[in-house]
């Protein structure tokens, strides 16, 4: 596979995992036209689509959404050409007084609720925000979030992506948020080699 794959668990001990009370939320969408199958429990949904289910927001232009026979919620959202489809998610506090949510964006964005993954697929980002302070940034052209380990997968490998390499910002666990917003991610300067 073409690219860097980078795993990385943030100190699962002392993050948050998301708002456990979403799972048994129900799911409200919003659109311009939509179609939905009770039977076989599957709809489309299109035109400024904004979906809810508890603290979980998607908002694209078109939504694809399933139930398995367990009830488990599966969706895709796909923007409009050039735009990018947004998720944004409440988290557990880690820390008394700290409000955590994880934001996202991309072109395509799976959410699967068996696994409770959220994948963002293509110019994807996704951030971890505390008390609105940006902490964590990670970008790339796959990112993968699991909500219950608070596990991030992020793979570069993209042929919009000419260097195929991620770009990372982890924030230290100790520290309070600072007033103002973290660095923005950049490419770092080509290396050569030593000697």
């Amino acid at each position: 596979m073409k690219g860097v794959l980078l795993c990385l668990l943030l100190g699962a001990s002392t993050v948050a995992g998301a708002e456990t009370a979403d799972r048994d939320q129900p799911i409200q969408v919003e659109a311009q036209k939509g179609n939905y199958n009770d039977l076989k429990q599957v709809g489309v949904f299109s035109g400024d689509v904004i979906v809810t289910k508890g603290t979980i927001r998607v908002t694209g232009d078109r939504l694809e959404l399933r139930k398995d026979p367990e009830g488990y919620e599966y969706a895709v959202m796909t923007a409009a050409n050039g735009q990018l489809a947004r998720f944004r998610q409440r988290r557990d506090a880690s820390r008394p007084g700290a409000e955590e949510f994880i934001e996202g964006q991309a072109e395509r964005i799976e959410y699967d609720g068996r696994a409770e993954t959220v994948r963002l697929i293509t110019r994807a980002q996704l951030s971890r925000l505390e008390n609105d302070q940006k902490r964590d940034e990670l970008r790339g052209n796959l990112i993968t979030y699991d909500s219950r380990t608070t596990e991030y997968s992020v793979d570069g490998a993209s042929a919009a992506s000419p260097d195929g390499r991620v770009r990372a910002i982890i924030a230290p666990r100790n520290s309070t948020p600072s007033q103002g917003q973290s660095a923005p991610l950049k490419s770092a300067p080509t290396v050569g080699p030593s000697g």
